[in-house]
């Protein structure tokens, strides 16, 4: 059949998007490093660590582990070594899982004959084996852009599909993620969730065991690439369902390819069987979860608000463009009813799981790069909306055309700005986010207002208070009734009034404060001040008190600060002024608490007074 140039506008669009893409991974370097072979490194290098742990050192539970630290001597991929740990059998288990090798493996290989053929060292990180894994993602990036073609050819005309692609390509983070941090596996699974999404049309249109082999042994790899990855079999179980009728008509399709259907169900527990055989030789169980304690799913979607509308990597406030695709699912319904439920449900599932992870911002990354592999599903409603706007009239089509393609340029100056550096991959606030708004650079004074980060260990100090808003938000001279304990009170010794506070081990925790941030401050974060004035007697050293500041999540301590007065040069016999500054991380639920109070520890008892605790706002 001829087609005319007319109908080849989605080709034409395939092309360009791939070769921009193609173009700005080879030409451009990553903001973190001045080399654009530089992919194996951070989370990356634990995904690829499988591979030269099993073909060049044969040691894939790294009992040796002396070929790692050359590794990271050498090439520096990573601060510290976080992706593996030694489980209860005394190997190293890997972070994450093998779906990952699996899909580099092919590149790897090309690296291994480059890296013989030039004479580069066959270590497995050397420039060929670098510039393979990048061209394997710039692959599989052609690769889904060419599967999200020809899905969305199957509904929508050609038109249609070609501004859809340019909408989810260049008007997402799909464009980051692909273009730069293309070695990632949101980049990886939404191509197999493309060729899972294809091969489910088809073989609903036909089952043939061309289609079903495939798609099963797909969707087991997409389950070893990420776990949480398991609910794309939502799309082939639920396809074609709307109503009754639908349902029996897709029980019988079921049971009459119940072989086919068996052989898809072995497929995929073929391949999930790899990483279970890798457990149990490695840490001598089946199932063995492998992430660092504390990472686990929180059940259900309790960091959904964040997700969606936060300035620290929220959905919506990096991709705007969504909203349109959010609205599509409303033509969706309306005239492909038979693949809108399969869709949505996994739209569902797969935003309440993004939302369930306590690191909700998903590390340094431009907008919320978690949702990226659920864009090959979104492009459906995306393209019913568009197919919809289509037969507007124009006082309605064009102005939201307009928007759209604003939305695009938007998303594509923004990238320029994170992979810049103006916008920051992992500290970002919303007054932040509208100072550096449409900017070039980013100004010292805009710095100012990142959400600040610290490390452990370190004293904070406070040197500018005259430009900050002071509030006293608790008071405690212990003369008011009900400050403390009567029995815990001093009343012929004190700075002030009449009673200080006596700490000792019938008193190991002070009053202070334990209160939602919301009712603290407004501001996304802030500046707070404790100060006391302290008397003991006996040897400064001896006298094990702390004042401790700290926020608490769901009964977990984040942000500890203790300032420990036995430190601190204090003198027996006299009142000491104690002052501790912090500046509070960011509160991803405004109900998390902060609190302030002095913790005895041992040693001879003290007296604590006026302790007073301020608050410092911005004025911005």
């Amino acid at each position: 059949m001829k087609y005319s140039i007319r109908q080849k506008i989605s080709f034409f669009v395939f092309c360009i998007l791939s070769l921009v893409i193609i173009l700005n991974r080879l030409l451009l370097p990553r903001f973190d490093t001045h080399d654009i072979f530089s992919i194996i490194s951070w989370d990356v290098f634990g995904y690829y660590l499988y591979i030269p742990a099993t073909f060049i050192h044969h040691d894939l539970g790294i009992r040796n582990f002396a070929w790692v630290k050359e590794i990271l001597d050498t090439y520096q991929p990573t601060i510290g070594f976080y992706q593996a740990y030694l489980s209860p059998g005394g190997d190293y288990v890997m972070k994450y899982p093998v779906g990952m090798a699996i899909m580099y493996w092919p590149f790897y290989f090309m690296g291994q004959v480059l890296a013989h053929l030039f004479g580069y060292s066959p270590d497995g990180f050397t420039l060929p084996y670098q510039l393979c894994i990048a061209l394997g993602g710039l692959f599989y990036t052609v690769a889904g852009i060419w599967f999200l073609r020809k899905i969305l050819l199957h509904f929508f005309s050609d038109g249609v599909t070609a501004w859809t692609m340019i909408f989810i390509v260049a008007g997402t983070n799909y464009f980051q993620l692909t273009a730069f941090d293309g070695a990632m596996p949101h980049n990886y699974l939404f191509t197999v969730f493309a060729l899972i999404v294809w091969l489910t049309i088809r073989w609903h249109d036909d089952p043939r065991w061309k289609y079903a082999i495939p798609l099963g042994l797909l969707c087991g790899l997409a389950i070893l690439i990420r776990p949480t990855a398991i609910i794309i079999v939502l799309v082939p179980l639920l396809w074609g369902v709307w109503g009754g009728d639908e349902l029996k008509s897709k029980i019988s399709l079921l049971a009459r390819q119940w072989p086919q259907v068996m052989v898809m169900i072995a497929g995929l527990m073929l391949l999930v069987s790899i990483q279970l055989i890798y457990w149990k030789i490695h840490s001598g169980v089946w199932l063995y979860y492998s992430y660092e304690k504390g990472e686990k799913l929180e059940w259900i979607a309790p960091y959904l608000m964040n997700v969606l509308f936060s300035y620290k990597k929220g959905w919506l406030v990096y991709t705007p463009l969504m909203v349109f695709a959010l609205l599509g699912f409303w033509p969706l319904a309306a005239r492909y009813r038979k693949i809108f439920l399969a869709v949505f449900v996994f739209f569902i599932a797969h935003l309440l799981l993004v939302a369930s992870w306590p690191t909700w911002w998903y590390g340094g990354s431009f907008g919320q790069r978690a949702m990226m592999e659920s864009y090959l599903l979104l492009a459906l409603p995306l393209g019913a909306f568009i197919q919809w706007l289509s037969g507007r009239s124009a006082i309605i089509k064009w102005p939201k055309l307009l928007v759209l393609c604003l939305f695009v340029v938007l998303n594509l100056f923004q990238t320029w700005q994170y992979m810049h550096l103006v916008l920051d991959p992992m500290q970002m606030t919303k007054t932040y986010y509208w100072s550096v708004f449409g900017k070039t650079k980013a100004t010292f004074t805009d710095l100012l207002l990142l959400e600040p980060t610290t490390k452990i260990d370190e004293r904070e100090f406070l040197t500018n208070a005259e430009g900050y808003n002071a509030k006293v938000v608790a008071s405690y001279n212990f003369d008011t009734t009900g400050q403390a304990d009567p029995g815990n009170l001093c009343c012929d010794t004190a700075y002030s009034g009449k009673c200080s506070l006596r700490m000792s081990s019938k008193l190991e925790f002070s009053p202070g404060i334990n209160m939602p941030y919301k009712d603290f401050s407004t501001k996304d974060f802030t500046w707070a001040r404790a100060s006391a004035m302290i008397y003991f007697n006996g040897k400064p050293e001896e006298v094990l008190c702390g004042l401790v500041m700290t926020c608490n999540q769901k009964g977990t301590a984040y942000k500890y600060r203790m300032l420990e007065l036995e430190k601190q040069t204090l003198k027996p016999g006299l009142w000491n002024k104690v002052t501790m500054d912090y500046i509070t991380p960011f509160f991803e639920d405004k109900n998390n608490t902060l609190q302030v109070y002095f913790w005895y520890r041992g040693g001879p008892g003290l007296l604590v007074d006026d302790f007073e605790i301020t608050r410092f706002e911005s004025r911005e």
